[in-house]
């Protein structure tokens, strides 16, 4: 794929310029983008990935992301994501008390990489210094695999209380 094909679809194209598309009476000087995690962090929800790579995840993973989130009833406006890869390991606990994440989700990220004292297994709500993790196996194997999907949901379902 060329970077001249690329499609976007329309609710992450209005989110990525959601200030810029409007021109309005007075000159807009857009805020510097942290770049540390993408999204608005609207509901304190914080998404970790792993990508070594990339700044983010890759658009098929984010997709898939915005389905899940589309279930859960959340958007990208409600969650931050981010790519733990890019940053310092011992920045991640700053990170996440300056997000104010209240609940984080590790998509194939262990608990043990991201500095957390305790380790737990896949697919079990852990409550840890007032926050609920839960970690699960990257997203591309949840959605190759029909048993992740449905123990995914489960766990969603509780976090959620959907």
């Amino acid at each position: 794929m060329s970077l001249n094909k690329i499609e976007l679809k329309p609710q992450l194209l209005a989110d990525l310029y959601s200030n810029t598309l409007v021109e309005g009476t007075t000159n807009y000087v857009p805020e510097p983008h942290p770049e540390k995690y993408l999204g608005k962090n609207h509901k304190k929800i914080l998404v970790i990935v792993s990508h070594d790579s990339l700044t983010f995840l890759p658009d098929t993973e984010l997709s898939f992301l915005i389905t899940i989130l589309s279930a859960c009833k959340l958007s990208l406006a409600d969650i931050a994501i981010i790519n733990k890869d890019n940053m310092n390991i011992s920045d991640l606990p700053e990170t996440i008390r300056q997000l104010e994440a209240n609940k984080i989700l590790l998509f194939g990220t262990e608990p043990l990489a991201i500095g957390l004292p305790i380790n737990f297994p896949q697919f079990q709500l852990q409550q840890f210094d007032k926050r609920t993790y839960l970690y699960s196996p990257p997203l591309t194997e949840i959605e190759i695999d029909k048993a992740f999907k449905s123990r995914l949901w489960n766990c969603l379902k509780n976090l959620f209380s959907l």
